[in-house]
């Protein structure tokens, strides 16, 4: 009787834990399968406490993003790189800028160092290591039989460099050669993957060979394609330690920045330069309607004299309308091409006419406001 009841007993709870498992949820054991994966921030092998925000998020898929490091710059004694981070379908950072950044430059170096390694191990490729981050912390290095403290920052062409200094804190640069020089080798205005992806996207079994995480997922990680999404040191890092920046890192980043293939395409309208582009092209159809309106009362007098002056430089009535008509297709299709300067040229230009001819119009009414011949339509025959 004994052992009938222990065998009851026995199946009920298996019965139980089938139950638990059957109604675990699918997430949270896929999560736990998915522990031994490279995520965003584990795994680092020389500052765990860097990565500590990331364990493994699932909130954003960094394969839909792009980052560019503008320029490294130096505010109040600090140094950061300025960059900016795309969202979907930005067409090589040409657009969807999700906004413009600072991190500070030793922590941006980590995680770009950290993204490097693993961007050429699917390239099947080894990056080496980066001796500059040894100098992300203010450290003490003796040359030629002086002591002075090194860190990793910007350089006057905006660039990286180990910097010296002379005391502990590294607030007190000193021109001095110190034999140390930098060997990350960032690109700047440069439209970086968040996500790299292997040369052989096989679940991974390109890249097993000689890592045990990875031999692993090979095994048994089915979903690599959708995990991997989520995997971005550089970007993951950017996010969390970003601030903003403002009016004049912006102009500092802008100040000097060299061309390169990345920054001549990435050519496009800021929200501020949309406000004006709308705001002077409604200003120029108002102007339009106001001096068809003055023009409308405009004596036969002036009419006449207006004719002759445009017959002694060569211009018939009849050109106006196309001419007109031109210049508004050059505006739109500068606009459509990204063409600053000629839109800002021809578009302020318009308004500056326009306003001028208003205002010769309006002076020109006041002045015969007295006397009569005014004839309807008399500025606008075309003929």
């Amino acid at each position: 009787t004994k052992m009938k009841a222990s065998l009851v007993l026995t199946s009920i709870l298996g019965a139980f834990t089938l139950v638990e498992a059957s109604s675990q949820d699918p997430m949270t054991a896929d999560m736990k399968h998915q522990s031994h994966r490279i995520l965003s921030g584990s795994e680092d092998s020389y500052d765990d406490d860097f990565w500590a925000y990331d364990n493994g998020s699932y909130n954003t898929a960094w394969s839909d993003f792009n980052l560019s490091a503008r320029k490294c710059v130096t505010m109040n004694k600090k140094h950061y790189i300025v960059f900016e981070l795309f969202g979907r379908n930005n067409k090589g950072c040409s657009r969807k800028k999700k906004g413009t950044y600072t991190m500070d430059v030793g922590k941006f170096a980590k995680a770009y160092v950290a993204q490097k390694k693993i961007d050429y191990k699917y390239m099947g490729k080894d990056y080496g290591d980066a001796d500059s981050l040894g100098y992300v912390d203010c450290t003490l290095v003796e040359y030629n039989g002086n002591n002075y403290y090194a860190k990793l920052g910007c350089s006057s062409q905006g660039g990286l460099k180990i910097l010296a200094y002379s005391d502990a804190y590294c607030t007190t640069e000193v021109n001095a050669n110190i034999g140390l020089y930098n060997d990350i080798k960032l690109s700047f205005n440069y439209c970086n993957d968040c996500v790299t992806w292997p040369v052989n996207n096989d679940d991974d079994a390109a890249n097993a060979e000689g890592d045990d995480a990875a031999q692993d997922d090979a095994a048994g990680d089915d979903n690599f394609e959708y995990y991997h999404q989520f995997d971005s040191k550089l970007c993951s890092a950017a996010d969390y330690y970003k601030s903003s920046c403002g009016w004049g890192c912006k102009r500092m980043a802008n100040k000097g920045t060299s061309s390169s293939s990345y920054s001549s395409s990435r050519k496009y309208w800021n929200g501020l330069e949309k406000f004006f582009l709308l705001f002077w092209s409604v200003a120029a159809v108002g102007l339009i309607w106001v001096v068809l309106k003055q023009r409308r009362m405009m004596s036969r007098e002036d009419a006449i004299v207006e004719e002759a002056t445009m017959n002694g430089v060569g211009l018939r009535k009849r050109h106006i309308f196309p001419i007109a008509l031109g210049i508004i297709f050059f505006i739109i299709f500068s606009m459509f091409m990204v063409w600053k300067r000629l839109t800002w040229l021809l578009l302020i230009g318009s308004n500056i006419g326009l306003f001028a001819h208003f205002a010769f119009l309006r002076r020109k009414a006041k002045q015969r406001s007295g006397l009569t011949g005014y004839v309807k339509d008399g500025g606008l025959q075309i003929s």
